[in-house]
């Protein structure tokens, strides 16, 4: 009798405990499903831009964050970037758009990470630091001071001078090149 007193009151335990366990998940389930139908809806970009300049600033990782006045973002951190609220309206067609996997981010090799398509095209001057197929950093390192400035979230973003990642935004690192390089290959990227 105590045997069956015993295994009845473990299978008790264990089943309330597998109940919790599931409940917890679910609950994570339905936050992030919380998110992401939070991040799908429709902004009004000209509310927000309260002294009429025409800009705005959004976070380039959470595009939920946009405010009227230059800054860091409140949830990340990083750098807001500064959008026109014309060209804001025209990508997001009146509001925001996030579409799940397109955001995340891809580390295949010779690809860059694709946050959000927030490279700008245009900028020739950040666009060659954005670096795809095999990668050369020892011709990065132009003064040949043995240092390049590495994204550490863009791995293939590389530049002998310092500055700010035009990917994500954020400062890059200054790194010897043989650091580059292992970052490169723990990463996926191949390199010359």
């Amino acid at each position: 009798m105590k045997k069956f007193i015993k295994v009845t009151s473990l299978s008790i335990a264990l089943f309330f405990f597998l109940a919790g366990v599931i409940s917890a998940q679910e609950g994570g389930h339905s936050h992030k499903e919380g998110k992401a139908m939070h991040s799908e809806k429709t902004v009004d970009v000209k509310s927000i831009d309260k002294n009429k300049d025409g800009k705005v600033y959004q976070c380039p990782m959470d595009k939920d964050q946009i405010s009227d006045k230059a800054g860091d973002c409140p949830k990340c951190g990083m750098k807001m970037k500064e959008v026109s609220v014309e060209s804001f309206e025209s990508k997001h067609s009146g509001g925001m758009e996030m579409k799940g996997m397109e955001n995340k981010m891809m580390m295949d090799k010779g690809k860059s990470m694709d946050h959000g398509n927030m490279m700008q095209k245009s900028k020739s001057s950040e666009k060659h630091i954005v670096h795809t197929g095999a990668i050369d950093v020892s011709q990065i390192d132009k003064n040949k001071d043995g240092k390049v400035y590495q994204d550490m979230m863009d791995w293939n973003v590389i530049s002998d001078s310092p500055g700010d990642c035009p990917l994500c935004g954020m400062k890059m690192k200054e790194v010897t090149v043989d650091q580059a390089v292992k970052n490169l290959k723990k990463h996926g990227f191949e390199t010359k």
